[in-house]
């Protein structure tokens, strides 16, 4: 049975690589942020998480509220 491989291209180094080599990082608060490679999930989450830190009040899209 030939099964075609999943090949993605990781947003951060940008190589070619096949679905089951990559992860998702998790940004400060857990929830999954972007999804790359193990060599690039290694660099990004060597602080805990991946991004900046943010909390409610960087939320707010609108002036109003």
């Amino acid at each position: 049975m030939n099964k075609e491989k999943d090949v993605r291209i990781c947003p951060v180094c940008e190589r070619k690589v096949e679905r089951s080599e990559m992860n998702f990082t998790k940004d400060c608060h857990g929830i999954p942020f972007r999804l790359v490679c193990w060599e690039c999930y290694l660099k990004l989450m060597e602080k805990g998480y991946d991004g900046e830190y943010y909390d409610e009040s960087d939320e707010q899209i609108e002036d109003d509220y």
